[in-house]
């Protein structure tokens, strides 16, 4: 159809009857970008009438631009291409436009696509006629999504007309222009609101949904798995905390936590959390803090959340009551230390000399721990003050007189109290209301070291008393302890610490779960305690004789000594009664070993069955142990150490252990050795490591400088 007839149809070319209804395209948008867009109807100018037709739009332009309008461009009615686009005819009146083009360009750079896609045709044509611009765009319709391109009346499918806000962002960050009165599926909305709300969630979530926070990651955070996360929110009645716009109870009880694993500031979890004053943060920490303490606290802490009879029963160690409790069924044996929590130096005089610890040498309070012999912890008590009238033994005098936590309505006469040294002033008051009391010996004057009985019986009794070492440590992986408290937070320090500690026996299993050779192991070291060192006797009667000595020759063991029995580290752990020593080893070995990798040892002919090492103490500088070891090609005979435990048969000392764990295990097992802690020494700078420099002037000047010497020294 090449001619414009208004009497006749385009499509068909027959005549319009009389009285029948005539439809014009020019009324109908979507149908004319439809049937353009599919070539549907074809129209074709004259040279002068398309130059006509250009001529109005380029004034219209003009007119709009002198106005100070700008260029306005109605972008409705065709797809735009990633490259071009063609020149249109503008009518305002009737908010319509046609496009006009010559033959050239009709079936190329001015065709629609269809709209259920983005155009990104990249045309290269060189008309004048061309207009390039930078983005994409979207068809203008509210019957079918300007995304998939579905019916909206056909599919029922709701549809919501795109927002200002995600037009222009649209456009900025991804050149796509979305015109007015443009509509899309309600689902696709949907999922850019459920973006948008992410976006204003903070980076931690600890809600219900798992896709929000994996379960070691919340373990780094909080110290809990998301199940146990859960369980602790779950003691916690919705009544307690309350849902705010501001965070959510988890949210709340998370923060804590956080704070307690991490040890951050206020405002870091402000950041976290997206809360945007930390005074706020404030109120959320001290709400959460007093609904666990409330609620959760009691049940896992404290004399009153667990009966006398369940600790004797169910955690009591059998080796505790054999070794120190005389197999007593009915006494309960406490394991009581205190722990440090290091916080700052005070602007208040009396505070600031308080919590000053001569021993620590810094400012500290200390909570009092009371733990089972299997590591569960019953109570803490405090924190106390650090001054010289705030040692162990005035806490447990204040306990036992003030009854602190109820406790002496929970003891018995009878029962047996495991302590260590800084209890010696209390044992009597202790003694005096019937309690019994299990303490490692003391050094007389003049005395250097212990005596192979003394030895002995102190080992039984750290053999028991090390669980509670390991529960202060265990505490200490809360790092809110593990660093420099504030001073605003001296009034939380006993809350806070209660909470790790219920959260450790509710969620953390026990220290000694296993102890099913209890029997076997106590029988051998009630067995050993009776025995006598021959080896210290064989060195003491060595040093006695006057006028003859031992000549020791060195050698190195590592390849020399080839009688001496291999162990596994099972066996290892078995001759040493405890697995400290064997760690302590490996330290002492990376000292002794030379830069060749060589291990010196020393030998005697008058012996050939007893080895001599010089083992450097880790403690002090000039102090150096010597290490006696007796042994044939299938077993260790004896051992004997100068230093203050080395007499002890039940075991034996960390430099003991040296020697049999290189000669009988490491030395075969070579990557036992192969710690990075051995390369960080070398890392650092030794200001001590320096040579003498000495400078003389030439012959040339004068003869009282001549014979002047520089030289730097360094005092020893």
């Amino acid at each position: 159809m090449d001619t414009l007839n208004v009497h006749s149809c385009y499509l068909c070319e027959k005549g319009f009857r009389k009285n029948e209804r005539i439809r014009s395209l020019e009324n109908y948008e979507a149908l004319w970008n439809f049937v353009v867009a599919n070539k549907l109807v074809r129209i074709n100018l004259h040279n002068g009438c398309y130059m006509k037709l250009y001529n109005k739009k380029r004034n219209a332009q003009n007119d709009t631009e002198n106005q100070g309008e700008g260029v306005t461009m109605n972008l409705d009615l065709q797809r735009v291409d990633v490259g071009t686009q063609t020149d249109f005819t503008l009518d305002y009146s009737t908010n319509q436009s046609r496009t006009t083009t010559d033959d050239s360009t009709v079936h190329n750079e001015n065709s629609y696509q269809p709209p259920s896609s983005i155009s990104s045709n990249v045309t290269t044509s060189t008309s004048n006629n061309c207009i390039e611009l930078p983005f994409y765009r979207l068809a203008k319709s509210n019957k079918t999504c300007s995304i998939c391109g579905k019916d909206f009346a056909l599919k029922n499918i709701s549809c919501q007309e795109v927002d200002q806000t995600t037009r222009v962002q649209s456009l900025l960050d991804h050149h796509i222009y979305i015109p007015n009165g443009n509509a899309m599926k309600k689902e696709l909305q949907s999922k850019n609101d459920q973006i948008n709300q992410l976006g204003k969630n903070p980076p931690l979530n600890f809600d219900e949904d798992p896709m929000l926070m994996s379960d070691s990651n919340c373990r780094v955070l909080t110290g809990l798995t998301r199940d146990q996360f859960s369980d602790l929110c779950s003691a916690i009645p919705a009544s307690a905390l309350r849902h705010t716009d501001v965070r959510s109870p988890r949210t709340a009880i998370a923060c804590l936590l956080v704070k307690l694993r991490l040890g951050l500031s206020h405002e870091a979890l402000c950041t976290l959390f997206c809360i945007d004053d930390k005074r706020k943060m404030a109120r959320i920490l001290d709400r959460a803090c007093t609904a666990i303490k409330k609620y959760f606290v009691p049940k896992h802490l404290g004399f009153d959340h667990i009966e006398r009879s369940k600790v004797i029963k169910d955690h009591t160690r059998p080796l505790a009551k054999i070794l120190l409790g005389e197999n007593d069924s009915d006494q309960a044996i406490l394991i009581l230390d205190g722990t440090y929590c290091y916080i700052q130096k005070s602007s208040n005089n009396l505070l600031q000399r308080r919590t000053y610890s001569m021993h620590k040498g810094r400012p500290l309070v200390k909570p009092m721990m009371i733990v089972s012999t299997d590591g569960y912890i019953i109570s803490t008590i405090g924190p106390f003050l650090a001054d010289g009238l705030n040692n162990d033994a005035q806490i447990m005098k204040n306990i036992i007189y003030n009854n602190q936590d109820g406790f002496m309505d929970w003891v018995r006469p009878n029962d047996l109290f495991v302590v260590d040294r800084g209890f010696r002033d209390c044992v009597p008051h202790l003694e005096k209301y019937g309690y019994k009391v299990k303490m490692p010996f003391f050094l007389n004057k003049n005395q250097s070291q212990f005596t192979t009985a003394e030895a002995n019986e102190t080992r039984l009794i750290t053999k028991i008393r090390w669980v509670i070492e390991s529960a202060n440590g265990r505490v200490k992986q809360w790092q809110f302890f593990n660093k420099i408290i504030p001073n605003s937070m001296l009034e939380k320090i006993d809350d806070y610490f209660q909470i790790v500690c219920a959260m450790i026996n509710c969620y953390r299993p026990v220290f000694i779960q296993d102890t099913s050779h209890d029997d076997e192991i106590a029988a051998k070291m009630l067995n050993l305690v009776k025995q006598n060192n021959a080896i210290k006797n064989y060195v003491e009667k060595m040093k006695a004789k006057k006028g003859r000595t031992v000549k020791w020759i060195e050698i190195a063991a590592t390849n020399e000594i080839d009688n001496f029995p291999k162990m596994t580290f099972n066996e290892l752990q078995d001759l040493t009664l405890g697995i400290y020593q064997l760690k302590q080893a490996r330290s002492y070995i990376a000292e002794h070993i030379s830069s060749h990798g060589s291990f010196i040892v020393k030998v005697t002919s008058e012996r050939r069955d007893l080895l001599r090492v010089e083992i450097q103490s880790r403690h002090k500088k000039n102090t150096k142990y010597d290490v006696y070891v007796q042994y044939d090609n299938r077993s260790i005979s004896g051992w004997y150490c100068t230093c203050i435990n080395g007499c002890r048969v039940v075991g034996c000392c960390a430099h003991v252990a040296t020697i049999i764990y290189y000669l009988a295990y490491a030395r075969h097992n070579r990557q036992q050795l192969q710690r990075r802690t051995f390369n960080y020494y070398n890392s650092l700078v030794d200001a001590h490591d320096y040579s003498e420099l000495s400078d003389s002037d030439s012959a040339d000047s004068d003869e009282e400088n001549s014979n002047i010497l520089y030289s730097l020294t360094t005092n020893h």
